[in-house]
């Protein structure tokens, strides 16, 4: 059994750890059927990895193009849809990529969640 005091320290360890920055724009469906992305939050501590491949997700099995993995601290609020725009790496600007979250996590660790984000190209 993980004491409290040993996952405080999984916590912030894992999150020392993160060395990207993001910010997350909320997804928000109008009652008339419009979308549109709430303000950026502030920025975020994230781990980011891009990977290759596809996945299948759900009951249905959809296959996912998953493009990038987000590591984000527990208790940050993301969901299906949202957009995130990673905006430093290892303390340097980036030239700003943005995602769309296609698959949250079916559960939590103890020091972190773990995202799937799809890349959207304007």
């Amino acid at each position: 059994m993980i004491t409290g005091s040993a996952r405080s320290m999984m916590r912030r360890t894992q999150e020392r750890s993160m060395q990207h920055v993001c910010t997350i724009e909320p997804y928000i469906v109008a009652e008339d059927g419009t979308i549109s992305y709430g303000s950026p939050s502030e920025s975020i501590p994230c781990g980011f990895d891009l990977v290759s491949g596809s996945e299948s997700h759900g009951a249905s099995y959809d296959t996912i193009n998953e493009t990038a993995k987000l590591r984000l601290p527990l208790g940050t609020a993301i969901g299906m849809n949202d957009r995130v725009t990673v905006t430093m790496s290892f303390g340097q600007s980036v030239t700003s990529r943005t995602f769309q979250v296609v698959a949250l996590p079916d559960s939590f660790g103890p020091s972190g969640q773990v995202v799937d984000l799809q890349e959207i190209y304007s």
